[in-house]
């Protein structure tokens, strides 16, 4: 009985801290679309990783690929971002706590994104390393 209820306890424990890890993570993503929507240069500086790449590849010519200060410097001159988007998580998954993974749909005025981030947690964040985007233009 005493076996059942430790095991019962350090199951419930471990369940929280995934859905807190899971939370986390969708938090990342959330906050970085939020930064480009809002074109705050600041926030996507502290969310991405140094080494960020944004690939863009439609199927139709070569992959389109930005690192990281390529694309904030989009964001800053406002050739980028600017759009209230309603961003849909669709799939997340945490590989050890600390690589994931995240299927998102980013539905906004101008564009619909359909991405898969990796994102990697750093001294205790999760920092977006890479973002694999297939882009819809509107308008």
């Amino acid at each position: 009985m005493i076996k059942s209820i430790f095991f019962l306890l350090g199951m419930s424990l471990f369940a929280v801290a995934a859905a807190q890890t899971q939370n986390e993570i969708k938090k990342a993503v959330t906050s970085y679309a939020r930064a480009g929507d809002q074109q705050d240069v600041s926030a996507l500086k502290s969310l991405l990783h140094d080494q960020h790449r944004l690939i863009w590849h439609d199927g139709t010519k070569a992959p389109f690929i930005l690192d990281k200060m390529g694309y904030i410097s989009k964001i800053e001159a406002k050739e980028w971002g600017g759009d209230a988007r309603k961003i849909t998580i669709e799939a997340v998954e945490n590989f050890d706590g600390v690589n994931a993974t995240v299927k998102a749909i980013l539905d906004g005025k101008k564009s619909q994104m359909r991405s898969i981030f990796s994102l990697i947690k750093i001294d205790g964040e999760w920092k977006i390393i890479e973002e694999l985007v297939n882009a819809t233009f509107k308008g």
